[in-house]
């Protein structure tokens, strides 16, 4: 192991590695054992720790440095229209259950295991080999440096997964419950990757204390000095959070408000509201009802915390939301089919995704010719109901574009002339969720409508003079929804606010 003298000497050492590919930092031996063996998840971090800084791999509590409380982690970012995003949770370390629970917040393992961070970021790019990748930044970073605010979000945190703890509920510990700081599952749910905890005979998944993905976006483009100066604060009394949770603040701004009609809000607020398909005053009275003058997404806190908002209109009499829920995940608003077909279930986008996000849903009902404002909750969807049912269609619709999707072409009196029916999962089935366009333009050729089919599809009736029109190769872009009957159940008890 390299002896290492000084924190200075260490973090020059890493600003040498800037601009360089990670191949230049290996040694020859080490990169020839990655083309023999590219499938290594950890390969560029574990390699670049041994060959760079001549630190041994290892799993142990302290940091890798002890002598200078020094930890090494290396994070992949990835260019987006949006600027630089993180590409995955930064681990911090893996924590006991039967330990955890018996510290203050102060002495939690992360903190005592990560306090300081040599962190390197290197760029991902899809299909270019590890060791043709190049390290972008070099950031010396101290977790005493986050933001006050920051640090009583992520204690609040921490308190939820001790909860869950002491509650004998670490099997049911998901990302979702949490903002900032996660307890992320480590490994494959196979049975060495289960243990015990202290308040129940029932085996948990193990843990890892985490920043979540999008925290550390923010830190990532921070670093990489893309960072928004402007961004606006949902929450303007940050001492607030010492008393209260980060949820029941949200919650209770909007609490005067519940039972007044989207007209008495308009005219408290100065909003219009058009006669006919106005959900953009539904949006801009829920900011209001925050005193936010941007979209709740783009605040400071709920942008590090990847809390998705939607809206839902519920219709009187009826049980079901206005309209299925789209599930929008950043750079991945459209479904990749192709990769669709190449992934596991436990390592989806979706799954990631509706794992680690939760939503602020602002909740609306219609009475007759009065919209009411019925008030808003945080929500996720349940861990069971993620690997059973959104699974059981997931595979479903994976395995209907593995075989080649059918199609089917049906003459109509519209404009058009026609329509397409496929053989997708449909939402009238009554499950969790479906998949559907995501786009109000149809297409089945190349264009900015359109997706590529990974297999191409089947055609039922289709004419052989629109074959240019209605290729085999392409289909309308989609993206996954949420039923409208789902979303009706997870908000009817607010309805009677």
């Amino acid at each position: 192991m390299h002896k290492w003298n000084s924190i200075k000497e260490v973090h020059h050492h890493a600003l040498n590695a800037e601009g360089k590919k990670i191949k230049e930092l290996l040694k020859k031996a080490t990169v020839d054992n990655y083309y023999e063996k590219p499938q290594n998840k950890g390969w560029i971090g574990n390699s670049i720790e041994s060959d760079w800084f001549g630190i041994p791999n290892n799993n142990r509590d302290e940091p890798d440095i002890p002598e200078l409380n020094l930890e090494i982690k290396v994070t992949p970012i990835r260019k987006t229209r949006n600027g630089w995003s993180a590409k995955e949770r930064l681990v911090l370390n893996i924590f006991d259950f039967n330990e955890e629970y018996l510290k203050p917040f102060e002495q939690a393992s992360f903190i005592l295991k990560s306090s300081l961070i040599e962190l390197m970021y290197y760029e991902h790019k899809k299909d270019i080999p590890s060791p043709e990748l190049e390290v972008k930044k070099a950031n010396l970073f101290k977790l005493s440096d986050l933001p006050k605010e920051d640090w009583l979000i992520i204690k609040q945190d921490w308190e939820t997964i001790i909860n869950k703890i002491l509650e004998g509920r670490a099997d049911e510990l998901s990302d979702s419950l949490t903002k900032y700081l996660g307890a992320t599952t480590k490994g494959s749910k196979t049975e060495k990757n289960m243990t015990n905890q202290p308040f129940s005979e029932k085996k948990a998944h193990r843990r890892s204390f985490t920043l979540k993905g999008a925290y550390m976006t923010q830190l990532a483009r921070r670093a990489m000095g893309e960072e928004d100066s402007n961004r606006e604060n949902i929450i303007k009394d940050y001492d607030a959070l010492k008393e209260k949770s980060f949820e029941t603040i949200i919650l209770d701004n909007y609490k005067p408000y519940i039972g007044k009609t989207k007209e008495e809000l308009a005219k408290l607020f100065n909003v219009d509201i058009l006669n006919e398909n106005d959900k953009a005053s539904s949006a801009k009275l829920a900011r209001k009802m925050l005193n936010v003058e941007k979209n709740i997404e783009d605040t400071e806190e709920f942008k590090k915390a990847n809390i998705a908002v939607k809206i839902l209109t519920i219709e009187s009499n009826k049980k079901k939301a206005t309209e299925h829920f789209k599930i929008t995940i950043p750079d991945n608003t459209e479904v990749d089919l192709k990769n669709l077909i190449n992934e596991t279930w436990e390592n989806s986008i979706l799954r990631d995704y509706l794992s680690s996000c939760r939503f602020l849903l602002v909740v609306y009902k219609k009475e007759g010719n009065r919209t009411i404002f019925k008030g808003a909750k945080f929500w996720r969807i349940p861990l069971s109901q993620l690997d059973s049912n959104v699974k059981e269609v997931w595979e479903e619709t994976k395995n209907i574009f593995f075989n080649g999707i059918e199609l089917t072409y049906k003459p109509t009196n519209s404009k058009k002339g026609y329509e397409v029916k496929n053989s997708l999962p449909k939402a009238s089935l009554k499950k969790t969720l479906h998949m559907r366009p995501s786009s109000k333009y149809s297409s089945y050729r190349n264009n900015t409508h359109s997706v590529e089919l990974p297999i191409e599809s089947r055609w039922i009736n289709r004419p052989k003079s629109m074959r240019e029109e209605l290729t085999s190769n392409y289909i309308t872009k989609q993206a996954w929804w949420l039923n409208n009957d789902y979303m009706y159940n997870q908000v009817k008890d607010l309805l009677n606010n």
